[in-house]
């Protein structure tokens, strides 16, 4: 009988329901210090960071900088701020999924951004002078330290609404970018344009962030996908993704090289991958910049 149930159940299509992926753990103020430090040096010796040798060991650069992190979250809670275990928790999964990715890379596989989720933040009320740093501001909540002054945004950035001040874009909320709107003379947040979508030839960025593989099509003004091998590039017109616009081959587009490869130009490089010394060598790991992390 059971097994008749489960038969019927199965020709009827009840499908067994995916879990939902779990929010990050939070990360309480009492162990901030020290699991972050733990995840940086993990990091920093195991993608071999250039300069390791700062520290005599793995065990020593912990001891180091659970001192120096503890003592930047004790300034910043003795002048008010308060601490946000769940954006803490956050920002300390994003490293952990970077491993030895390159920084382009690893920021789109997990990005942080404080000024959406910020760690600390202050009492300062608006329009009092402010400080920021990499894991937010010292301005009370609901407002948003941009140069140096508490300003009252919504951040994420709703669609419709400004995101640029002072020339300092904010975010803007899922599925839409800061652009130039030509009604308001301003930047606001709009939906992120897909192919057939229309296009604006002299916004800067054509099609939207480049993550989108859009260029605008000069003659027609539509959003559509960027050129493939072979195709031609010019006028500004950016390649598809894996793909550098070639000169020297009547600006067409052609397959990035590879690591080790020669190179005149950063361009032809893979992602996260410089031209030095003409030959193409992969930049150092995200997870080697953490090193010089502070609050």
């Amino acid at each position: 009988m059971v097994w008749t149930i489960f038969v019927t159940a199965t020709l009827l299509g009840c499908k067994r329901e995916e879990p939902e992926e779990q929010p990050p753990a939070p990360l309480e103020l009492d162990d901030a210090a020290e699991a972050l430090a733990r995840q940086i040096c993990a990091g920093f010796y195991q993608c071999s960071c250039p300069a390791n040798g700062e520290f005599a060991s793995e065990a020593e650069c912990v001891d180091q900088l659970d001192s120096d992190l503890q003592a930047s979250i004790d300034t910043w809670l003795d002048a008010g701020a308060s601490w946000n275990a769940d954006c803490a928790g956050q920002m300390l999964a994003a490293w952990s999924t970077w491993e030895c990715l390159g920084p382009g890379l690893a920021r789109r596989e997990a990005a942080y951004d404080p000024r959406v989720c910020p760690i600390v933040k202050g009492n300062r009320p608006v329009g009092s002078d402010c400080s920021t740093s990499q894991i937010g501001d010292d301005c009370a909540e609901g407002l948003v330290c941009i140069s140096g002054v508490c300003v009252e945004t919504v951040v994420p950035v709703p669609i419709g609404d400004v995101c640029e001040y002072d020339w300092q874009e904010l975010p803007c909320a899922a599925d839409s970018w800061c652009a130039y709107d030509d009604n308001s003379e301003q930047r606001i947040c709009q939906p992120l344009p897909s192919v057939g979508d229309s296009c604006d030839w002299s916004e800067g960025y054509l099609c939207g962030p480049g993550s989108l593989d859009l260029v605008c099509n000069g003659e027609t003004l539509i959003c559509e996908p960027g050129p493939a091998v072979g195709e031609p590039c010019f006028e500004g017109i950016a390649c598809g993704p894996g793909l550098y616009c070639d000169g020297g081959k009547d600006f067409t587009c052609q397959e990035r090289f590879e690591i080790g490869d020669g190179c005149g130009a950063d361009a032809v490089c893979p992602i996260d991958a410089s031209c030095i010394a003409n030959v193409c060598q992969a930049d150092p790991p995200a997870a080697c910049n953490l090193i010089a992390f502070g609050f």
